[in-house]
């Protein structure tokens, strides 16, 4: 892994910017039909960082919450539809940012890599790497 250094990011027409001041403390690659139908992907990866490490710069007021489920609020870009980060009340201390709207490496060891929800998986898909795989959450 890099050194880490202070990473930015922001939504595709760069209306929203962030920065994130700390390294990813969880990192998932998420197969469940939320995060696929919201990212229109096969699965959506998530860095987790400390929620005072990451820091709107710019477009705060172009960002839209939508409550994916009672305890997750996810936000894009009004403007481009970007989704860029979600906050999950079952991890309070964490923000969940999309690394692949970062300009840098999202800061994290290979080995904090995950799928989850693996059993909610496109069945077409097949996961041909050797990570971690979970039906759901991890455990605590």
């Amino acid at each position: 892994m890099p050194n880490f250094g202070t990473i930015e990011g922001r939504c595709q027409c760069g209306t929203v910017r962030y920065t994130v001041a700390a390294p990813a403390e969880e990192f998932y690659h998420c197969h469940c039909s939320i995060c696929r139908r919201l990212h229109g992907a096969t699965f959506a990866s998530y860095a987790g960082v400390a929620r005072g490490a990451f820091a709107i710069r710019q477009g705060a007021g172009n960002l839209l919450r939508f409550d994916s489920s009672p305890d997750c609020r996810r936000y894009r870009c009004v403007a481009c539809g970007c989704q860029l980060f979600f906050d999950d009340d079952r991890w309070p201390h964490l923000r969940f940012y999309a690394p692949g709207t970062a300009d840098g490496h999202p800061g994290h060891p290979k080995r904090l890599e995950k799928h989850i929800f693996v059993a909610s998986k496109l069945p077409w898909y097949e996961i041909a790497d050797d990570l971690p795989r979970f039906d759901g959450f991890p455990a605590d």
